[in-house]
């Protein structure tokens, strides 16, 4: 396939896999943390205050997103650019469609989005669905001026129309700006989860 690297993903509670990972040649790379936003014990701004504007990705546009995405997270950890036949198929899954991605604009310029998806919570005992933000994105001209929130608050707004309960993301833990983000805006840490990876060329 071309790969130069190999990752590997494990809850931090597995503790045999973080014994016998370092002796197939993996390395620990990276903390995740799944965090949890109890949605009736949020605050939610006034969105009329919002700098931005909102719609859903239309069928059609995945070059955009396409875009949009490959442009926000060029040179992070573990990300690889994304071609359109990539974003094409990751909307398509099961009952996943362009209308789960919020699109934020600054008049005529998309400068972010947040993928929304529903799932089912494994961890209850109640069958119940949970609301999940995937990725959130934001073009480079655009970071660390505070439009970071917006773009979650719009994406919350839209899984708060389903009714859901609560609502996960994963964060990398190094990643201090959207642990702050998502702290301020309720998220609590539920577990972690440690990225491995082995060169394999």
């Amino acid at each position: 396939m071309g790969a130069e690297i190999a990752h590997i993903n494990i809850l931090e509670s597995n503790k045999v896999a973080q014994l016998a990972l370092p002796r197939l040649g993996f390395n620990y790379v990276r903390r995740f943390l799944e965090l949890r936003l109890d949605m009736e014990k949020t605050r939610w701004p006034d969105m009329e205050q919002s700098p931005l504007q909102y719609r859903h990705l239309k069928q059609g546009e995945e070059e955009l997103l396409t875009a949009v995405q490959n442009s926000s997270f060029t040179g992070t950890w573990g990300f690889s650019p994304n071609t359109l036949a990539d974003i094409v198929f990751r909307l398509n899954i099961g009952s996943r469609s362009p209308e789960d991605v919020v699109l934020a604009y600054d008049g005529d310029n998309a400068i972010g989005y947040c993928w929304t998806e529903t799932a089912s919570d494994l961890t209850s005992n109640t069958a119940r669905d949970m609301g999940r933000i995937s990725m959130i994105g934001i073009v480079p001209a655009y970071q660390g001026r505070g439009f970071g929130k917006w773009v979650l608050m719009g994406g919350l707004a839209q899984l708060k129309k389903r009714g859901l309960p609560a609502i996960e993301l994963t964060v990398d833990s190094q990643n201090k700006a959207a642990c702050s983000l998502y702290k301020s805006a309720g998220f609590k840490v539920r577990t972690g989860s440690f990225w491995y990876e082995k060169p394999v060329n």
